[in-house]
Parts: C-alpha cells; sequence; structure tokens
C-alpha cells in the first residue's frame, strides 16, 4: 500500500507542476478551460487532495501503528480538509476577483457617455464611455436620426455589429454608471 501513497504524492505533485507550467507556457488558456467545471471540481483541488492522500499516507504508514484501513480513512480524510481549505481560502477567492479588464460591447447598454464626434443626422460619429479609470471610444449613431452635437450627454440603447446606438440623455432614464 505505500507504493500507493508514493504514487498519489509523487503522481499529483507531477500534475500540478505540469499544470502550472502548462498554462504558464500556454498563456493562461488552460485555466479558461476549467472556468467551464464547478469550482468544486478544480484541478487545483484534485491535485491538492492528490498529494495530501498520498503524502499523509506515506507518513501514518511509515511513522504511525496503525491499521492499513484506518491509514486510509485518515488519508482520505487529511485530503478532504485540505480541499476544502483551498476551495476557501484559495478557488473560491480567486474565482471572485477581476482578472482583466475587458468588457463586453453589450456592457454598454445602459451606460452614459459623451459625444465626442459630432453624429450627423442619419450618419456615425464617435462616444466616450466611462468603463473603470478609463475611456472607451465607440462609433455610434442616433436612434432617432437626429443630429447630436460633441460635447452633449447620450444614453446607449442598443449594440449592434459593433455600433452603438444612443439618445439624447434624460433624467427619466436610468443609467448603469
Amino acid at each position: 500500500m505505500l507504493d500507493v501513497y508514493w504514487f498519489c504524492f509523487l503522481g499529483g505533485a507531477a500534475f500540478a507542476v505540469l499544470l502550472v507550467l502548462f498554462d504558464t507556457i500556454a498563456g493562461g488558456w488552460v485555466d479558461g478551460i476549467f472556468d467551464a467545471l464547478p469550482d468544486a471540481a478544480h484541478p487545483i483541488l484534485i491535485a491538492g487532495g492528490i498529494v495530501s492522500f498520498g503524502g499523509a499516507g506515506i507518513l501514518l504508514t511509515e511513522y504511525g501503528s496503525f491499521g492499513v484501513w484506518t491509514v486510509v480513512l485518515l488519508s482520505a480524510l487529511a485530503a478532504a480538509l485540505l480541499a476544502i481549505g483551498l476551495f476557501f481560502f484559495y478557488v473560491k477567492p480567486m474565482s471572485q476577483a477581476e482578472n482583466s479588464v475587458a468588457y463586453s460591447m453589450k456592457e454598454l447598454e445602459g451606460k452614459l457617455g459623451e459625444v465626442s464626434v459630432p453624429i450627423p443626422a442619419g450618419g456615425y460619429g464617435e462616444v466616450g464611455f466611462t468603463f473603470g479609470h478609463g475611456l472607451v471610444y465607440h462609433t455610434a449613431n442616433s436612434d432617432d436620426a437626429e443630429t447630436i452635437q460633441a460635447g452633449e450627454r447620450v444614453l446607449a440603447i442598443d449594440v449592434k455589429d459593433g455600433v452603438v446606438t444612443v439618445c439624447r440623455w434624460s433624467e427619466s432614464y436610468p443609467i448603469h454608471n
């Protein structure tokens, strides 16, 4: 049984190291693959559980005077406790952390912006929106095909094919700034 514990310990450790190295080399897309999995099935939890099962099994077998099934049970308990700790102190907080300054064009809907390049009737101009600490500019047109001058406040009401449809801002509209 000691061979099984060593296999779990070394195999789990090798898996964890390879996972981190491969993800670093691949530019982070490997971690994105695992986003589809529930947080409880995160590879770090699985690797950590296997490593701790193997490590506890080795220690309890070598330095304890327990029976085979007691060692298996205590090793499984150690693995579960470590996985639970990893979940609450690493996986869950990291899954809720901001990891990108990117945004979806659909997030513009309902945002208040300012016209930077006038929008002619039936044509296109440019509107700036605040995201985080910066401004983003997008091609825009008017919802009712009227001219909107530079400096006017507008409300984004739709995004289609990379163009933001806006209307003049009115305090009666809800905004999400």
